[in-house]
């Protein structure tokens, strides 16, 4: 795609840069957005990579949310769906119409390397936001507003935000795993002290796992040649026995 295709769009800003231009890379946008348009399994493969604020183009995340929004529901997600899509949200003269979804699909030759477009995206827009976290920490600092370790807190913060995207899947809110544990104790409380699984008929090894539970991994580990597989089988078979 010609560098004239994007001029329409060059004041569209995201962040204050002042007089520097910002960490970019719009053939890569245009490319990875054109790849989607043309194969759904280009769309799989881009949205393991990318998110929406990754786009610098704000009119791109446009077309990356409503492209998105398709194939969630299962339908096709093309040019024409997609404008007709983003003329319902009266965003598709925003995004420069009809005429620039097609130049998206025209500007792809080989859907194979969209997620290598998609990767390009996704670092330029951590760079953005390294840099947008920086200036943060830096106004910070000047103002030296309040506590000390309060304004250290919101740097790390700033910083950790910068790649809250990679570690969103790694990483849960501790609430979010102490209140299953919560409820599992008092279920545990109201039965007074009955297992809520299926026990195995070692009464030691019932009293730590409160029984067997649907979807549970349970590893023995031991030296070779302790009885490791044989005490599997009995588990099994004194849980099948009782679960009858």
């Amino acid at each position: 795609m010609s560098a004239e295709n994007v001029v329409p769009f060059a004041s569209e800003a995201r962040g204050g840069y002042a007089d520097r231009t910002p960490p970019q890379d719009l053939a890569a946008e245009q490319s990875a957005l054109g790849a989607m348009l043309l194969s759904k399994d280009a769309i799989g493969e881009v949205t393991e990579v990318l998110k929406g604020r990754d786009f610098y183009r704000l009119a791109h995340e446009h077309i990356y949310d409503a492209i998105m929004d398709l194939y969630g529901r299962g339908e096709p997600a093309d040019a024409i769906t997609v404008a007709d899509l983003l003329g319902k949200r009266g965003q598709l003269a925003q995004v420069g119409g009809h005429i620039y979804l097609h130049e998206l699909v025209s500007s792809v030759s080989v859907t194979a390397n969209a997620t290598y477009y998609a990767e390009i995206v996704r670092d330029k827009g951590t760079l953005r936001r390294l840099v947008d976290a920086s200036m943060k920490i830096s106004q910070l600092g000047y103002q030296a507003s309040g506590d000390v370790n309060d304004i250290v807190d919101a740097a790390q913060q700033a910083i950790y935000e910068v790649s809250e995207g990679k570690r969103s899947e790694d990483y849960k809110a501790l609430r979010e795993l102490v209140e299953p544990t919560y409820d599992e104790i008092e279920a545990i409380g109201a039965r007074g002290g009955g297992l809520s699984g299926v026990p195995t008929g070692f009464t030691s090894f019932d009293n730590l796992t409160n029984g067997l539970h649907g979807g549970q991994m349970i590893i023995i580990a031991a030296r070779p040649a302790v009885g490791k597989s044989t005490l599997a089988l009995d588990f099994a078979r004194s849980a099948a026995i009782r679960h009858k």
